[in-house]
């Protein structure tokens, strides 16, 4: 019997599956889709999915792609300025065959030579010689073959001032910022989901297609052992001293535990990431209500139960 409903299950959101590992994982997911995207027919997702990462992780991935074998590996940037050269070779052979290379404007395309452009081009000139080429075609499109050619190298300068930035810059993570890493997990998270199964439709039948665009390694649940000494803190969380009105959206943070900070469902429960064991302080946190802490014991192994009935500031609980 099919299980229709785990399509309807956010795996990404998984608190078992460390922050560390969804970093790696998304990072790797779009340097996988850059690697994919020869005819830009992944352009779209790309740009969500690092809006969605940087929402979340805070910085922007620091992109790299297998090719060949599984251990050769080299980067975005280095990709483009191989396609680049590659392409202005074939430019170069589409002169020779019009005889385009004997006209005085040949000059123009490759003002010091065509091996300036097909072998000396590199990370420190690459946006020069792009956007040369780019102002050349522009002014002899019909000469280098169309527009379709132009828009090629066109697509070379917005990969690059793209590519190249996001190997720049570095957005730091802030302790300040848990409510926002919240928000921006969700956010990822529903990106990644609208990945995989928009992928999952292309490739339908072709299960063998995911890693193309995923590594599971980085998605697996993980099992503490005795040796990790870690557990979770678990629980309900209610409204005043009933307990069949659930609360959600309740902030759960704990205190110098080092991990994200979790919200209540909308069924009132909760769950945070592993904690080591030994004891934590714990707020429970929302607006309208008096911040509730306690103070509990992480055990090895254990799930801590830890369930909390909120009081609404300024009212009398009946």
């Amino acid at each position: 019997m099919m299980n229709l409903i785990h399509f309807f299950e956010n795996q990404f959101m998984n608190l078992r599956v460390s922050f560390e590992d969804k970093q790696k994982g998304s990072d790797l997911h779009i340097g996988k889709l850059h690697a994919e995207n020869t005819a830009h027919q992944y352009d779209t997702m790309i740009a969500d999915s690092e809006a969605a990462h940087l929402g979340f992780f805070g910085v922007l991935p620091q992109i790299t792609l297998k090719l060949g074998n599984q251990t050769a590996q080299t980067s975005v940037v280095d990709t483009i300025i191989a396609d680049f050269k590659n392409r202005c070779s074939r430019l170069n052979s589409y002169f020779i065959s019009t005889k385009y290379d004997t006209n005085p404007l040949y000059k123009v395309f490759f003002p010091l030579g065509v091996m300036e452009y097909t072998q000396h081009t590199n990370k420190g000139n690459a946006k020069t010689h792009i956007d040369a080429m780019v102002l050349a075609i522009t002014a002899h499109t019909t000469d280098a073959g169309g527009v379709n050619v132009l828009h090629e190298f066109q697509a070379f300068q917005t990969r690059w001032d793209a590519d190249r930035l996001l190997q720049t810059t570095d957005i730091g993570l802030t302790e300040g910022a848990r409510s926002t890493r919240n928000d921006g997990e969700f956010e990822w998270a529903v990106q990644m989901q609208k990945n995989l199964l928009t992928l999952a439709l292309e490739f339908i039948g072709q299960p063998e297609k995911m890693s193309l665009f995923f590594s599971q390694q980085y998605f697996q649940q993980h099992r503490s052992s005795a040796s990790e000494h870690v557990g979770t803190l678990t629980g309900l969380v209610t409204r005043g001293h009933t307990d069949d009105v659930p609360e959600p959206d309740v902030q759960v943070h704990v205190v110098d535990g080092k991990i994200d900070d979790v919200y209540t469902k909308e069924d009132g429960t909760y769950r945070t990431q592993h904690l080591k064991d030994g004891f934590y302080r714990v707020q429970f946190i929302k607006a309208g209500f008096i911040t509730h802490e306690i103070k509990i014991e992480i055990k090895t192994d254990e799930d801590t139960i830890c369930d909390v009935a909120m009081e609404m500031s300024g009212q009398e609980i009946s």
